[in-house]
């Protein structure tokens, strides 16, 4: 997986948002990329000393995944590489939010069963959606150049998605 990822790096331009990327060999890929212009990491690394540090001034800033709208402007990132197990938790307000955030292309990285669970929440918004698959684990790649997001659009899809996963709960306790 980490070749497919490693690819994915050497090919990016412009600004990008790491969320997850925690092995030397991205880091360093990262690194020496020059055509990657800005490059923002949240991950549990406090690396210093690089062209890109993850902290500022001796002290690491937590960005809440959940309210990442918050520290960046619309579509101000080009692009957004993840690891799905770092986001599991916090997949039904990343979706929106990525997709407010990111104006090229979105990489999720993680086991294809995964993948293909969020690949209809995604459908919502743009159907240019290709996953690449290898031996254990796949690469999603999502093309959100022209979409747009809207408030109430999200909140519907937000209550849509809570009846959907309440209503899973429930069967899932009735039939155990």
């Amino acid at each position: 997986m980490n070749k497919q990822v490693l690819e994915i790096i050497e090919k990016i331009k412009g600004s990008l948002l790491g969320i997850g990327l925690e092995d030397e060999t991205l880091l360093d890929a990262i690194e020496e990329n020059e055509n990657i212009k800005t490059c923002y990491l949240l991950s549990n690394l406090s690396l210093t000393g690089k062209r890109f540090s993850i902290t500022k001034h001796g002290k690491s800033k937590k960005i809440n995944i959940k309210k990442i709208k918050k520290q960046f402007k619309k579509k101000s990132l080009d692009n957004i590489i993840c690891n799905f197990d770092i986001i599991k938790q916090f997949y039904r307000s990343f979706i929106p939010n990525s997709i407010y955030l990111c104006n090229k292309t979105i990489y999720i990285y993680g086991k294809k069963q995964d993948l293909e669970k969020i690949k209809p929440k995604y459908q919502r918004y743009t159907n240019k959606i290709v996953i690449e698959e290898s031996e254990n684990d796949s690469v999603m790649k999502i093309n959100v150049q022209n979409t747009k997001s809207h408030f109430f659009k999200d909140a519907s899809y937000k209550i849509v998605d809570f009846a959907s996963d309440s209503i899973e709960l429930i069967t899932d306790i009735l039939i155990n």
